[in-house]
Order: C-alpha cells, then sequence, then structure tokens
C-alpha cells in the first residue's frame, strides 16, 4: 500500500465561477487585478482593495449602495451572505444565476465594482457611518425606498 508523503497537500479545485471570472478579467482587460486565497475561496483585489469574493458557489463584488439596492431590485443578485448566511456583507451583490449566466450583464456589473474600489467613479448615495450600526438586512429596503 503506497503512503502519502509527510508533506503532500491535496489541491483544492477552483472556485465554481474562478473561469467566469478570469474571463470577464481577459474581456474587460482590467489592469492591476491580484487575487488572494481567503476563507476557502479567493478575493480579487484592485490596487490592493478588495472588490470580489469566490467562495463556496457565489461570486460576489463590492458595489456602490445605490448600485446595490438597484440590482436587488431588478433581480441582478441579492446581498452576499457568506458563512451559511449567518453574516451578510452588505457592501457585496452576490450575482444571481440568470446574470451569470448573461456575459454582459456580468461584464458590466465587474466592471463597476472595480472601478468603484479603484477610485474611478465617486459614487452618489454611499453607505454613512451610522449605517454600520444597522441590521444589515433593513438597511438596503431603506435604501431602496429613496431610489423609487
Amino acid at each position: 500500500m503506497a503512503r502519502k508523503a509527510p508533506h503532500a497537500t491535496t489541491k483544492r479545485p477552483p472556485p465554481r465561477h474562478q473561469l467566469t471570472f478570469d474571463e470577464a478579467l481577459s474581456r474587460l482587460t482590467l489592469k492591476g487585478v491580484t487575487r488572494r486565497r481567503m476563507f476557502g475561496g479567493l478575493c480579487y483585489y484592485a490596487g490592493g482593495n478588495p472588490f470580489c469574493f469566490l467562495l463556496a458557489g457565489d461570486l460576489a463584488l463590492k458595489l456602490p449602495a445605490a448600485q446595490l439596492a438597484q440590482a436587488c431590485t431588478r433581480g441582478a443578485g441579492a446581498i452576499f451572505r457568506p458563512g451559511a448566511g449567518r453574516i451578510a456583507m452588505r457592501e457585496y451583490l452576490a450575482l444571481s444565476p440568470e446574470t451569470l449566466a448573461d456575459e454582459e450583464a456580468t461584464d458590466a456589473l465587474i466592471l463597476a465594482s472595480y472601478r468603484f474600489v479603484s477610485g474611478q467613479e465617486s459614487p452618489e448615495d454611499t453607505l454613512a457611518p451610522s449605517d454600520l450600526l444597522e441590521d444589515r438586512s433593513g438597511l438596503y429596503e431603506k435604501k431602496k425606498m429613496r431610489l423609487e
């Protein structure tokens, strides 16, 4: 019976949507994007700032609050809830399967996230410091109502 080498490591499979994201990066020719393993998935950075998580079955993008609320309203995704939904990362949109199947929609959201995080666009409606104290699930309902 063959024994494993004492320092042999098993290679983790890539996150579910890594190919989708990497192909979008190639199409969009985004510069200065780096990545690191984080929380069992991958985190992508623009200019040293995180803007995308590939974790479990999710591709999640950091967006300005107004854009995030609009994307949730039109069904492009939902607030990113890693860790079996125990926490909500209210700044991140987990893309819906329908959005992931639409190359143009996925590219537009990835580009918006990249531009936001790298400082190329200044959001009109961002989260206020007091928003950090609010329940995350109610926060976007309030922001969504303001947009209507």
